[in-house]
């Protein structure tokens, strides 16, 4: 084992050991922000998914954002069952190592269960779907006892939290959004290179170009007003996404960093949620929504039942189905007359959004969890 970097001191309470099945730089976007603000209360490790090595097994270590990234390198060509017993020792170095002590288990993946033998103060199960799943994920068996062992469950959004597989101890945690960092497009400020001699009105997406995507209605509309130009950023730029056909009022500006999006929205005239039928039986709930609200700009969105209620009912999403009447809320949106009492809406509505809130959430369970028994007189 690598020598570990010097523990943090300055975090209160329990230290937090998170197991994933994820990469560091894999994991979405929400997590890593619960991640960075749960270090500035706790030191928090997080363990990396099992990388194969031609060497032997060892655990390296990188400070990032605050807080410890450890990454388990176990021989190739292994069994799962001879990988975990390996991780199991990986994992007792960690702890031992860098002084936990006391600690909670987090866990995004029921795997990480068999692999950790020392015993935790409390165990958290985090469900991510964002985030992409290993092969071994397919044991419902494995799925179903970590949700009963588990002294709390956090589900993300778009689950139901009391749907069968969850019990009691399930919570939800709300969505948040950085609002600092998005309310600089409000801000304006120079196009970036690459989107600077795209014509007004500008109508733009970032995310995943997935299956979730309706990319049909996006060459529909386009087709329908050649006059609007789409901007497309797409977070996941593989070469196995669908591709859009060619329209000169499409436009593919590939992926870009997390701290330039502000730079991009601050140009677009509008910010769709092009999802489709699929992605809405599935509950999707887009990140982008509150991230497009924070930036001031008008969003449409097909219909998406977490995007309805409450945005849409409060009036700060405009819901369209279909090409000519997503034309139509474009064209609403874009001559809004009320659009000051619009943004006083949206910024009400945003109160209590940010990403620590919802940390805040995380923190006083795990609080409650390991608080000392009250001594009754």
């Amino acid at each position: 084992m690598d020598r570990p970097l010097p523990a943090q001191t300055s975090a209160a309470g329990h230290p937090i050991l998170w197991v994933s099945q994820l990469a560091w730089d894999a994991i979405p976007r929400r997590l890593r922000h619960l991640l960075c603000r749960g270090a500035r209360q706790r030191r928090v490790v997080f363990v990396e998914a099992v990388v194969p090595t031609a060497g032997p097994p060892r655990m390296d270590f990188d400070h990032r954002e605050g807080l410890v990234v450890a990454t388990p390198f176990v021989p190739r060509g292994l069994t799962g069952d001879e990988a975990t017993g390996l991780l199991r020792g990986l994992l007792d170095g960690v702890v031992r190592d860098l002084g936990l002590g006391g600690f909670v288990l987090c866990h995004d993946s029921p795997r990480a269960m068999a692999a950790c033998r020392l015993k935790p103060v409390a165990t958290i199960y985090y469900d991510c779907p964002g985030g992409p799943r290993s092969p071994l994920e397919g044991d419902e068996a494995l799925r179903e006892e970590a949700l009963r062992r588990a002294d709390a469950v956090f589900v993300d959004a778009g689950h139901d939290p009391l749907g069968p597989e969850f019990g009691p101890a399930t919570h939800l945690l709300p969505s948040g959004v950085d609002l600092a960092h998005f309310a600089r497009a409000r801000a304006g400020g120079p196009d970036p290179a690459d989107q600077r001699d795209i014509p007004h009105p500008r109508l733009g997406f970032y995310g995943a170009l997935d299956r979730d995507v309706d990319l049909d209605l996006l060459v529909a509309v386009a087709d329908l007003r050649t006059d609007f130009h789409i901007v497309l950023i797409d977070h996941d730029g593989g070469p196995d996404r669908p591709r859009l056909p060619a329209r000169p009022n499409i436009h593919e500006l590939g992926p870009k960093p997390y701290a330039e999006l502000p730079a991009y929205l601050a140009g677009w005239d509008i910010a769709l949620l092009p999802f489709n039928h699929e992605a809405a039986l599935r509950r999707a709930k887009p990140s982008q929504t509150l991230e497009y609200l924070a930036a001031g700009k008008p969003v449409v969105a097909t219909p998406l039942r977490d995007v309805i209620n409450p945005y849409a009912i409060q009036g700060m999403v405009s819901i369209a189905e279909g090409a000519e009447d997503f034309v139509i809320a474009v064209q609403c949106e874009l001559h809004r007359a009320d659009r000051r009492r619009w943004l006083q809406r949206v910024d009400t509505s945003l109160r209590g959004s940010s990403w620590d809130d919802t940390w805040g959430v995380m923190e006083a369970v795990l609080t409650r969890l390991v608080a000392p028994p009250v001594a009754t007189p």
